[in-house]
């Protein structure tokens, strides 16, 4: 179906509402990695469903871990020039997790058109409440700004986002990256791919850091 969709219909990457709902399948059955793919690609239905994976899957977790399953919804979406869904994913992924965190330290930040929620806890997290706040404004400087504020916790992922932030970098604020074989595939995978002797269906990059103040 979605090769015919591809071949036939009025989108490259294939018919949007079927992507919803082989997503949703998918996501009932578990089947994490491939339901994230066909979500990203689904409605305007669908970010919401992806995060509700995402911080389903993120609940088994260590608390501290919560940006990297946030960013499986933001920056694929960002990768995909779908901003809308980026930033719809961001505020939906914090408002599940600070309503079920009572205790969670939050400050709002209010700007001209933009509302951020920071956690000081979890910086990396505010790294992409911030991002997304750059590429809206297309600021490259801001975006400089924020990569060498955030460069120590960035570090500690071992890589995991330097290719797509890379390419967002080119995307969105005309900073030239490095000329790879095939970028978006090797991205990809380091997002979604396992690696050998990691849990099925876990992240392979973890943050190592203190458990968030306020998270249970």
């Amino acid at each position: 179906m979605e090769s015919w969709s591809k071949k036939f219909g009025e989108y490259p990457a294939g018919d949007p509402e079927l992507h919803h709902v082989v997503g949703a399948l998918l996501a009932e059955e578990h089947e994490i990695e491939d339901a994230e793919r066909h979500l990203l690609l689904g409605t305007r239905d669908s970010p919401e469903m992806l995060v509700r994976l995402e911080y389903k899957w993120y609940r088994q977790d260590e608390s501290h871990t919560a940006p990297l399953y946030a960013a499986r919804a933001v920056i694929p979406h960002l990768l995909t020039a779908n901003v809308r869904a980026a930033n719809a994913s961001y505020r939906a992924f914090i408002s599940a997790l600070t309503e079920e965190n009572k205790s969670l330290a939050v400050q709002d930040v209010s700007s001209q058109g933009s509302d951020i929620r920071i956690l000081p806890s979890l910086p990396l997290l505010n790294f992409l409440g911030l991002l997304l706040l750059a590429v809206q404004k297309q600021s490259p400087d801001l975006f400089r700004q924020l990569m060498a504020k955030y460069s120590v916790h960035l570090v500690e992922l071992g890589g995991a986002w330097d290719q797509a932030l890379e390419m967002i970098a080119e995307m969105y604020f005309g900073i030239q990256r490095p000329r790879q074989s095939n970028p978006l595939l090797d991205m990809m995978g380091s997002l979604f791919g396992g690696a050998p002797g990691a849990a099925p269906g876990r992240p392979t990059k973890r943050v190592e850091a203190p458990v968030a103040e306020g998270l249970d």
